[in-house]
């Protein structure tokens, strides 16, 4: 048995960061856009303030020669964001998958 196999996880940070780099223009600017709408939200009074994909989705979609996968680089570690759930997507073309929901990432 190899002990080098790494696991999903590892595999997923390494595409993520792959991608980061490859479309970092589109993921930067879709960044602003999120925290934009946590900003937003903030200021009228929702706390926790979150957003999702669905959210970048209906205001800054992917243009059509960036695979749609680039939204989980939108949220990766890098972010400043924090995963504090999951809902189902509102997007049809998303038939309902879970998709997280992400407010700003707090700092002890």
């Amino acid at each position: 048995m190899e002990t080098n196999k790494k696991t999903g996880r590892e595999l997923r940070d390494e595409a993520l960061i792959m991608l980061e780099e490859k479309r970092s223009e589109y993921i930067s600017h879709a960044r602003r856009h999120a925290h934009s709408i946590l900003r937003r939200k903030e200021q009228r009074g929702e706390h926790p303030a979150t957003v999702t994909s669905d959210d970048i989705w209906a205001i800054f979609p992917p243009p059509p020669d960036i695979n749609p996968k680039v939204m989980g680089a939108i949220f990766s570690k890098s972010s400043g964001l924090e995963k504090i759930g999951y809902q189902q997507s509102k997007r049809k073309e998303a038939h309902a998958r879970p998709i997280g929901i992400w407010t700003r990432q707090q700092y002890i």
